[in-house]
């Protein structure tokens, strides 16, 4: 009783939200695996704001160039909620508390981060081939010239 298992993401139609330009590069980062296998990796209290809503959060900041989770005092909450589907940001002192929780266990950024490094290039050598393929036969280059 009295477990909150976050709120879910919901997003809806809505016109003139500012900075709703960086939505379009959601489908790339779901696409590279920005939320695979982040459940397995990172875990956190449960709350109002699901890890999900975290890290979409946290990418999207950094596509908007926001340098600082400070900033975010500056940004409306309800405008950037509708960004990542709920109907507001966490505040600062809350978004803090969430990082670290997320960041306390050693070793799982540096998981993450070779799970990403990975991911990428595996995307990056598929991308490769099939842009070779697609060319067909190159010529060879004589010796010597």
């Amino acid at each position: 009783m009295g477990l909150l298992d976050g709120a879910p993401i919901e997003f809806e139609r809505v016109a003139d939200v500012p900075d709703g330009g960086v939505l379009f590069a959601l489908p790339a980062l779901l696409l590279l695996g920005l939320l695979d296998k982040s459940r397995e990796i990172f875990s956190m209290p449960e709350g109002f704001y699901p890890l999900e809503s975290i890290f979409l959060l946290l990418a999207l900041m950094a596509l908007a160039r926001i340098p600082l989770l400070e900033a975010l005092r500056y940004m409306a909450p309800g405008e950037w909620g509708k960004l990542i589907g709920l109907d507001r940001i966490p505040e600062v002192r809350t978004l803090r508390q969430k990082v670290s929780a997320l960041c306390s266990e050693r070793g799982r950024a540096e998981r993450w981060s070779g799970l990403s490094r990975s991911r990428i290039a595996e995307r990056a050598g598929a991308q490769h081939c099939a842009t070779a393929q697609s060319r067909g036969p190159q010529p060879t280059q004589r010796a010597g010239t």
